[in-house]
């Protein structure tokens, strides 16, 4: 018996679709029909394709005319979400090979919508991020919302949490209506909390309800808005889940390379930030920018050397013996107006040391700026 679908087939299984509600199989069966009647009433298919194109274009644009008003919790009146938009970045992120092409990937697959779907393809909805705090999990919800002009919905789990019985569950779903009412990026972030396994004997049935409820909302999610969540314990969460996720990414802790890219991004100079990635061990970006902005402040406020304010804000075991750092701290104190015994007390070696570092680094500033002069 033969399995394959006439037009008249595809257009009532599209029809069906239509009165369910299911908008994402009723515009991939209404791309596949017009491709089946592209040949035989290629007039007729060229209309319906523009008008399911624009429809497509409708979903993806930002527009927040006809949409849900904003969730708050009934009791307290405080706003369930936290809207961003333009969603504006101070720096680009940095994530590993691996992480770096799974973003971009799913960024592809968003800008390519329409591609996808005429070739009866659904492209991804719903992003899952798991791994230890600080690793860039959010800023990369950020970065999604930035590259695609959307707006950022974050889910504020501190008003969303409720002590009543099925008030968590209300809140949640209320959420989840209003970001799938327009296009945006909906993070919720801590997923964990409301997304734990159905097995654990300690959590009440309302919870295990809830994990019901976002089961659903997954699979059901409107092309036109992006799902992402995020947890530090991906190990919590219900097996369920994970296979939901249209992308899953794992994210870690920088290597060594990331870690002296990300320094040297701050003016320090590549010798010291090489010793800082090497000294550096699972320790996140985000720990790494706090330490980084302390020791700039201990550089203005106590006429600190840059090296030694790091060495001690990342608890490094001391200064290595490597002369260029040596010369490199030297310099800098020298510049503060250290006098050289003092720097020599500092780094623990002679006042003759001392000026011989300083004349190095004279020597080696006039050949840098000799180079330039040449180049130019």
């Amino acid at each position: 018996m033969s399995t394959k679908f006439t037009g008249q087939d595809i257009l009532l299984q599209a029809i069906k679709d239509g009165l369910k509600g299911d908008a994402h199989s009723f515009e991939l069966r209404i791309r596949k029909f017009v491709n089946k009647m592209k040949a035989e009433y290629p007039h007729f298919a060229r209309e319906v394709g523009s008008l399911v194109s624009d429809l497509g274009l409708l979903r993806s644009s930002y527009s927040k005319e006809h949409v849900l008003p904003s969730p708050v919790e009934p009791d307290t009146r405080q706003q369930l979400l936290i809207e961003k938009f333009p969603v504006n970045l101070n720096r680009t992120p940095s994530w590993p090979e691996n992480t770096q092409r799974k973003v971009d990937r799913f960024l592809r697959e968003r800008h390519r919508v329409e591609e996808l779907l005429n070739e009866q393809l659904l492209p991804s909805r719903s992003l899952l991020m798991s791994g230890p705090p600080g690793t860039g999990k959010t800023l990369t919800a950020s970065w999604v919302a930035k590259e695609l002009n959307l707006p950022l919905l974050t889910l504020d789990l501190a008003n969303v949490m409720s002590s009543y019985l099925g008030k968590t569950g209300n809140n949640i779903k209320s959420v989840l209506n209003y970001a799938s009412s327009f296009p945006c990026v909906l993070l919720l972030d801590e997923f964990d909390a409301i997304a734990k396994k159905r097995d654990d004997e300690t959590d009440v049935g309302e919870l295990k309800r809830l994990v019901t409820v976002l089961l659903q909302s997954i699979d059901d999610w409107p092309l036109s808005s992006i799902l992402v969540a995020a947890t530090n314990h991906g190990e919590l969460l219900d097996p369920a889940i994970w296979r939901r996720f249209d992308c899953v990414i794992e994210f870690d802790y920088p290597d060594r390379e990331q870690v002296k890219e990300y320094v040297m991004s701050w003016e320090v100079s590549e010798v010291v930030a090489d010793w800082i990635s090497t000294g550096v061990t699972n320790t996140s970006l985000a720990i790494i920018e706090k330490r980084l902005l302390e020791a700039k402040k201990d550089v203005i406020l106590e006429g600190r050397s840059i090296v030694l304010s790091l060495k001690d804000s990342l608890c490094l075991s001391g200064l290595p013996n490597d002369p260029d750092i040596r010369r490199e701290v030297a310099y800098e104190l020298h510049e503060k107006g250290w006098a050289n015994i003092k720097i020599a007390d500092e780094l623990g070696i002679t006042r003759q040391r001392v000026a011989s570092l300083l004349k190095e680094k004279t020597e080696l500033n006039r050949q840098e700026l000799q180079g330039k002069l040449n180049y130019g």
